[in-house]
């Protein structure tokens, strides 16, 4: 407990409760380690493009490193000045920024664990050799500046893949710094340490921010990517579309026995449909 500028007592989260980020990350591990991954398929005319455990580690991730985001610049860092100028808001900001830490670091060592079960997730994110030209011919083209073609986009065209790297890294100097930074507030930890983990913290939220803002509006703003915006809330997409947009994936799944080679009748649909229902219940809970 600290005391306000009033003399009233101020409970701040990182000091007394500091061990519930360790705990996250337990928790994280441990309901990774029993998830259970459902591969991308084809059911009826859409195709399961992120399962319930992709979704619940994204929105996690996203949620927490946007109130993260938000609640650091009111408490003002680098040469942004502090927006709460009273100790009670403060307060408030710090306690948010904490319950943010939890939401984010529960998300992000989620997916970590998941990923190190399932290291096909790893590659169908991870850049290829040629992604860089591969994601200027994409933009050319829906610029009518040429008429080359790009390889045939996978599961994430070459764009996403290339973002993958720095979002991931940045959110990693992120976590990791941050837990520096609370561990100073109950174990003795050196100034040099403290002075780098802040230092790199504070930049590497200035660089995250400026990505997610591209981020979020290749991925949710414009008009293309509405069809793959609605599958990170839903699940699902158009296999018309994949078809389309993502050939080079719906190849993989038509090999590997996952997608029809032809176009399903309605009555294969509706079948599928209520296979899938079924399936959703035996889903495991997280």
């Amino acid at each position: 407990m600290k005391q306000g500028d009033a003399g009233q007592s101020l409970l701040f989260l990182f000091d007394e409760y500091w061990w519930m980020l360790f705990l996250a990350i337990f928790l994280a591990l441990l309901t990774s380690a029993f998830t259970h991954r459902k591969k991308p398929h084809c059911i009826g005319n859409e195709v399961l493009r992120h399962d319930i455990p992709a979704r619940v580690s994204h929105w996690f991730n996203a949620f927490g490193i946007l109130i993260l985001l938000f609640t650091g610049f009111m408490l003002g860092f680098l040469f942004f000045p502090r927006q709460v100028a009273y100790t009670e808001g403060a307060q408030l900001m710090f306690n948010l920024h904490f319950i943010a830490a939890l939401i984010f670091l529960y998300g992000a060592v989620y997916w970590v664990g998941n990923t190190f079960i399932y290291p096909r997730r790893l590659e169908e994110h991870a850049p290829y050799l040629g992604s860089i030209k591969d994601a200027i011919i994409h933009y050319a083209r829906m610029g009518g500046l040429t008429n080359k073609n790009e390889r045939p986009p996978g599961k994430y065209d070459a764009s996403e893949r290339l973002a993958f790297i720095p979002l991931t890294l940045l959110a990693l100097f992120m976590g990791i710094t941050g837990l520096i930074k609370v561990s100073a507030h109950v174990w003795h930890v050196p100034n040099g340490l403290v002075a780098f983990a802040t230092w790199t913290h504070d930049w590497s939220t200035i660089l995250l921010a400026i990505l997610l803002i591209f981020h979020i509006v290749l991925a949710a703003v414009v008009p293309w990517a509405w069809p793959l915006f609605r599958s990170m809330i839903h699940g699902y997409v158009n296999i018309d579309f994949i078809k389309s947009h993502h050939p080079g994936w719906y190849k993989e799944m038509e090999e590997e026995g996952l997608c029809p080679t032809k176009k399903p009748t309605e009555t294969e649909t509706t079948d599928n449909k209520t296979e899938e229902v079924s399936d959703k219940g035996e889903n495991h809970a997280l």
